[in-house]
């Protein structure tokens, strides 16, 4: 199997990193989903663009402070590192934090409605949570834990999980994340017509992707420190899931009192 590592191909003498392109690849898909949508939605599709981008580079900036937040100790003796992106260290988590506080400033600057604008949105944040998710499986990060199943797999020199392990077999565990993301992708495709009411999709992708990475956390084997026995990345997944349905109680109770006025 072909794992590049950090290092996608490269055109003569210029490397493209796999990180980089799988950026550019998501952002891409997801600007064509979000102008779409945005379209038939009445949105003007020009700040669905800018939406979009500076989502983008609020969720990276998240996703980094996010994993050098919890990673303090050594960033603190290397702090040349901390702008080191393209050597791994971008935590998902702390991505759609970083792009929702940008995406909610942005809706409320150009006076959209913030969870109509979050529906648009969910299906290609999944999507590029899913390619950016295969990225990791092939250079490495985001690993697993050594096991002797048929799914694991080796790594070979130059990827993130051999300085690790070696050429131990490791489960897959980017590979699954992503298989899940799709699947939660399907999913809201499947509901956005029957939604029943504004921003369900968004909440919807919220719960159901924290759950998936509360689960798939047992068998992570880089995961950031652990409190009361369970890594943060789950406590982070379950406190996540309760806003989610906190605001999808919240949601539903105001659609039905708007219908008894």
């Amino acid at each position: 199997m072909w794992f590049p590592g950090p290092v996608l191909f490269r055109i003569g003498p210029i490397p493209i990193n796999t990180l980089g392109a799988s950026v550019a690849l998501a952002t891409l898909f997801g600007l064509w989903l979000i102008n779409r949508e945005a379209k038939r939605q009445g949105i003007q599709a020009d700040y669905m663009v800018e939406f979009a981008i500076y989502c983008v580079l609020g969720g990276v900036l998240g996703a980094r402070l996010w994993f050098v937040l919890f990673k303090w100790p050594y960033y603190a003796a290397h702090p040349a590192e901390i702008f080191m992106v393209w050597m791994g260290g971008l935590a998902i988590q702390g991505g759609i934090l970083g792009g929702t506080l940008v995406g909610i400033w942005l809706a409320k600057k150009h006076k959209l409605p913030v969870w109509q604008v979050a529906d648009i949105v969910a299906p290609a944040l999944i999507l590029g949570m899913a390619i950016g998710r295969i990225s990791d499986f092939l250079t490495g990060d985001a690993y697993g834990i050594p096991s002797d199943s048929i799914l694991a797999v080796s790594y070979p020199p130059g990827t993130f999980v051999y300085n690790i392990f070696g050429s131990t077999p490791v489960l897959p565990m980017p590979l699954f994340e992503a298989i899940g993301d799709l699947i939660i992708f399907g999913f809201l495709l499947l509901i956005k017509y029957r939604k029943p009411f504004q921003g369900f999709l968004f909440l919807q992708m919220l719960a159901l992707y924290s759950t998936l990475r509360f689960t798939l956390e047992f068998w992570r084997g880089d995961s950031l420190r652990t409190l009361l026995n369970l890594k943060v990345a789950q406590l982070t997944a379950l406190a996540t899931i309760i806003l989610a349905i906190g605001f999808m109680i919240g949601r539903y109770r105001q659609m039905k009192a708007a219908h008894r006025e």
